[in-house]
């Protein structure tokens, strides 16, 4: 088991192995360091369950005792599965590596794994919430607009309203990336200035929202255009707070973007419940957008597909679009029946 008095400790020969797995996984396997990080997360919960005994002492008993752990612990499966996922992937790149050849019996590392229901568990996802177009409008307009962080605030979830972009996107989006073409808008996502996921670049066009909607982002990029700034600086750019001699709160922009995902996803929460609306993840108003796409024409469901950054159109239904029970029961029983002579 996990002890809080373990938190500080480590084992010298484990750690020099794992940076030389950390070096193979990215120049190797062309992993991001977000993902390296989870990765190098789950094998030191393996070792925390070992109290720190050297990656050569790993058997098939061990396995199946850690495992038996994580589900007495009553961890998530989708956590379990991924954590044994990754100290397999460590186990066999260990298995060939000097030192380490004849210690780990290579068959044993399979060993490491959970039945076919519990994977099915771990793959299986709950419901996925999002809000409506008319909550998401009905909250952009109840906020407030008179200082400078509530005008980017507001610009902030009216353009994740207006093109749906990743949280990262979000946060790193730049002033050159707000483009206007044959008077349409669009977020040109790039990974040269941008946190894009697999560097993908694409186009994020402007859904057809109401005016007062897109106005609050073009206002926005106005208004700092006339602070003074300039292309490569953040469209929404962190604030600084600090007091003034006479002990009151000054708020100034910097040119400087947002740090963390949370700061922004703290945005959207504090909006939304403010309105009387639970909060659910900035990420959600990609599924609206696919919701609302659905029932469009098919060219316009295909936009918003490249928009997104999809692939393929199944991502864009499966994954984002998928119809509500109640929305699959009015839509077929709307149909007039017209049997087949």
């Amino acid at each position: 088991m996990k002890k809080q008095e373990n938190k500080h400790r480590y084992n010298a020969k484990n750690e020099r192995i794992k940076y030389k797995y950390r070096i193979h996984i990215r120049r190797v396997a062309q992993k991001d360091e977000k993902t390296i990080i989870a990765a190098l997360k789950h094998i030191r919960d393996y070792e925390l369950f070992t109290d720190f005994k050297g990656f050569e002492a790993y058997y098939g008993d061990v396995a199946d005792k850690y495992i038996r752990d994580m589900f007495q612990r009553k961890l998530g499966t989708s956590y379990i599965a991924e954590n044994i996922r990754c100290l397999k992937d460590f186990l066999f790149w260990l298995e060939r590596q000097r030192g380490y050849k004849s210690k780990i019996d290579f068959n044993q590392i399979y060993y490491l794994n959970i039945s076919t229901n519990q994977k099915k568990e771990a793959k299986a996802i709950q419901y996925p919430k999002s809000y409506t177009y008319d909550q998401i409008i009905k909250t952009i307009r109840y906020m407030p607009n008179e200082a400078e962080k509530e005008k980017r605030d507001k610009a902030i979830i009216s353009l994740q309203a207006l093109c749906g972009l990743r949280v990262g996107e979000l946060r790193t989006v730049k002033m050159q990336n707000l483009i206007q073409e044959e008077g349409k808008y669009f977020i040109y996502i790039t990974p040269k200035n941008m946190s894009v996921k697999f560097a993908k670049t694409r186009q994020a066009n402007f859904m057809p929202l109401p005016d007062d909607i897109t106005a609050n982002v073009i206002e926005w990029h106005a208004y700092l255009k006339s602070l003074g700034f300039k292309d490569n600086d953040p469209l929404f750019p962190k604030v600084d707070n600090r007091f003034t001699e006479t002990n009151l709160l000054r708020q100034t922009m910097i040119k400087e973007e947002i740090k963390s995902d949370t700061t922004i996803r703290d945005i959207f929460k504090k909006a939304f419940e403010a309105c009387g609306f639970d909060y659910i993840k900035p990420h959600s108003f990609r599924k609206t957008i696919a919701k609302y796409a659905q029932f469009q024409s098919p060219a316009f469901l295909n936009a918003v597909r490249q928009s997104l950054g999809h692939s393929s159109i199944d991502t864009t239904l499966s994954s984002y679009g998928q119809l509500s029970d109640a929305d699959a029961r009015n839509i077929m029983s709307s149909v007039e029946f017209d049997p087949i002579r």
